[in-house]
């Protein structure tokens, strides 16, 4: 019973703050809100009995990403009416691409497409089973899922050296 409590309100409290990382207008703000999001996240793994992963989740992303993305923010210095014009540049495309993907999942939670409940809890179980062990989770990383792994660790690279670019001014010749 107090478990539940505790997942509505971690769950709450996590959709709220990711709610408030897209409506917030200072960029800081929005990157202290996604790390009160990424702290509700880490109370729901240990929640699921899945220590290693809240710890990973707490060093790894709110350590190590969100150090990144605060060196992004203060690196790029966003000015507001710059991003005012970004946005309403883009705002025709993203918005009907926001509707189609809230359409598309209210369409799978009506029809049920989000796999059978027996399948779901069998991997959960799986999943859980595998995020108790270290180890087990090492090698699955680490093997299975390297290539993802490698990816992401490149496009980060790239996110970070696409900010410096992006701050470097150029030279004035005389």
């Amino acid at each position: 019973m107090i478990e539940t409590l505790f997942f509505f309100l971690f769950a709450a409290l996590a959709i709220s703050s990711a709610i408030m990382v897209i409506t917030m207008r200072n960029p800081v703000h929005s990157v202290v809100s996604l790390i009160v999001c990424f702290f509700q996240i880490a109370c729901l793994f240990l929640l699921l009995r899945a220590p290693f992963l809240a710890g990973a989740q707490i060093f790894v992303y709110v350590g190590a990403i969100m150090i990144f993305f605060v060196f992004a923010v203060f690196l790029l210095d966003i000015k507001s009416s710059m991003a005012k014009q970004k946005f309403s540049k883009w705002a025709s495309y993203g918005i009907p691409v926001s509707l189609l993907f809230l359409v598309e999942l209210i369409m799978l939670a009506l029809k049920g497409g989000f796999g059978n409940a027996a399948d779901s809890s069998a991997s959960a179980g799986q999943f859980l089973d595998m995020a108790k062990s270290t180890e087990a989770l090492g090698t699955v990383l680490f093997t299975k899922y390297l290539l993802p792994f490698e990816i992401i660790s490149v496009v980060l690279l790239v996110g970070f050296v696409g900010a410096v670019v992006l701050t470097v001014k150029a030279p004035k010749e005389d």
